[in-house]
């Protein structure tokens, strides 16, 4: 019985890196369309709507049956949840993706507003850190995690600087404020991209130790730690 639980979870944890390499391929398309102001590439991106959806159910499912057939156990259990909780946000990841392809949409209507150079350099590190939260789950191995962490920070400057930068435009001139709109909206889709690539580094470490962890303030803490941390500055 035990080969055969063994077999299962192998087998979910194969599901899960698919889905996550569609919702790397979305994203990293979607990105390519927006620099490129590309029509017909950004309607393929949109073209692949309910793969992701498909594969979510199908992970989901899989991991009910083991959970209900097969009690896991440990690391077995937390596996099985993780990929459930995982699954989830490589399904939000491939939503955020397809939401910078509908803007881009909107965009490519207009003229370019302005070259294209902080929010592709935001979208590289979101894609390193989808990456590396990838290749966490899949080595089932916690190195790389403080980078994650740390990228995550450096994200949110990133849509700070960003916001700063249109919101000169907007005050500008008036004519500007629909296209920074949209710039802006890209911006905060790929800064929620790279939280969800967070949280999967948070659940993978889950998985691996049995106990909870936040990023928190660039660095990767247990609930506990952050607990103290939080007592320390208070």
């Amino acid at each position: 019985m035990d080969w055969i639980l063994k077999e299962n979870i192998e087998e979910l944890k194969k599901m899960v890196l698919k889905e996550g390499w569609l919702a790397e391929t979305l994203f990293n398309q979607a990105l390519n369309s927006l620099k490129e102001r590309d029509e017909k590439s950004t309607k393929i991106v949109l073209g692949r709507k309910n793969e992701i959806n498909i594969m979510d159910m199908k992970i989901k499912e899989k991991a009910l049956v083991i959970l209900s057939t097969m009690m896991p156990m440990s690391k077995d259990l937390r596996i099985v949840i993780g990929s459930f909780v995982i699954s989830s946000y490589f399904q939000m990841i491939s939503e955020k993706s397809l939401e910078i392809a509908k803007k881009t949409l909107e965009l490519i209507k207009e003229p370019q507003l302005k070259p294209l150079v902080t929010i592709p350099e935001m979208a590289k590190y979101a894609l390193i850190m989808l990456r590396e939260s990838m290749r966490m789950f899949a080595d089932q191995n916690m190195n790389g995690a403080e980078n994650i962490c740390e990228r995550d920070q450096e994200i949110d400057d990133f849509l700070e600087e960003v916001r700063s930068e249109l919101m000169v435009y907007m005050m500008e001139n008036s004519k500007y404020v629909k296209r920074a709109l949209i710039l802006l909206e890209i911006a905060q889709n790929i800064e929620e991209i790279a939280d969800q690539a967070t949280r999967i580094a948070e659940t993978t470490s889950y998985i691996i130790t049995g106990k909870q962890y936040r990023c928190f303030n660039d660095k990767l803490y247990t609930i506990d730690s952050l607990e103290n941390t939080k007592e320390e500055n208070s």
